[in-house]
């Protein structure tokens, strides 16, 4: 697929990226332009893999890059260095649109969520379409929840609608103004007939804060981003936005119990840019799966709240596909005029 044409704020942004020492200043172009496929055969790889994390460090995305980056260096061939770059900005396409652009060698990774691969390929100014990229493997699946105050009057999801109906206008906050959290929420106020409005703030805990300030009614966030305060009695999750129940809080109501086309996890894993061979792909899922099964990467995860959720390339990109093509709908009606 055709890549769009890049903003001019983020071909600067990317010409910047290029000159700060790391590998993405190639292309797709340039590499077929070489004849070099990028195959290296059984010396692959013989350099350092570097997993571009499109997000500021210290968030959920960053951990699961780190953990699967200081693993998989033991199940990979040659033991090369796997490094860990955040590049944030934009929704998470600014790093993603660099290793879009990246020479498909194997050698360059982004480190994907669904926000930026089902979201964000919808909107005009996104500098990439979703098959720029080649799914490696998938390594986390996490529900969304709606969460409230642990003193909030309602206790159970039939004692919310109720007031819901009565009141319109329930505020929430999220980590973004069109993101995962909003999309799911779009699609259970839409599914339940009701009316919510999104408070976007820059991160899962700027919007727990918000709620534990009383500046929102209610905070959208994938589960393990509010475990600590679950856990702490702080707040409670009063529906579940996603296709499992959390583990330890079995008892949250799964909002597909009741709507059963209300259903959003978000997935987290590594794709490369396009064209990368099979030989390559093949050589970095399987170290990644092993890494996947690491017990200190276990443990990693389970700190902050997740399990492995281990998926291969082509059970990857047809989850990114599901995701993308179901999300579309709603990113139509949730843009900003």
């Amino acid at each position: 697929m055709k890549r769009k044409t890049i903003a001019p704020a983020l071909v600067m942004a990317l010409a910047l990226a290029g000159c700060s020492g790391s590998n993405l200043g190639g292309s797709q172009a340039d590499s077929a332009a070489s004849g070099s496929s990028g195959c290296e055969g059984d010396d692959f790889p013989s350099k350092t893999i570097e997993i571009v994390v499109p997000y500021a460090a210290g968030g959920g995305t960053d951990t699961v890059a780190r953990a699967l980056a200081d693993a998989a260096k033991e199940y990979l061939p040659n033991k090369p260095s796997v490094i860990v770059t955040n590049k944030p900005g934009a929704s998470s396409t600014l790093g993603i649109a660099a290793v879009a652009n990246a020479k498909p060698d194997g050698y360059t990774l982004a480190a994907v969520t669904s926000t930026g691969l089902a979201i964000q390929p919808h909107l005009p100014e996104t500098p990439y379409e979703v098959d720029d990229l080649q799914p490696v493997v998938q390594a986390v699946s996490s529900p969304q929840v709606l969460l409230v105050k642990n003193d909030a009057p309602w206790q159970t999801i039939d004692e919310w609608l109720k007031y819901m109906k009565e009141n319109p206008g329930f505020k929430y906050a999220s980590a973004n103004t069109l993101g995962t959290a909003s999309v799911a929420m779009t699609a259970l106020s839409s599914a339940a007939g009701i009316e919510t409005k999104n408070v976007p703030f820059e991160g899962a805990a700027p919007s727990v804060t918000a709620l534990l300030g009383g500046h929102v009614q209610g905070a959208a966030v994938q589960s393990f981003e509010a475990m600590a305060q679950m856990k702490a009695g702080t707040v409670r999750a009063l529906v579940n936005v996603g296709s499992s129940p959390i583990k330890g809080y079995e008892d949250v109501p799964l909002a597909s119990e009741v709507w059963p086309d209300v259903e959003y996890d978000v997935f987290t894993g590594l794709a490369a840019p396009a064209g990368v061979c099979e030989e390559n792909l093949k050589i970095l899922d399987k170290a990644f799966s092993q890494a996947l099964e690491n017990p200190k990467v276990i443990e990693q995860f389970a700190n902050i709240g997740v399990e492995p959720a281990y998926a291969g390339p082509e059970d990857f990109r047809e989850i990114i596909k599901t995701s993308h093509d179901k999300i579309g709908a709603i990113v139509e009606d949730t843009k900003t005029p």
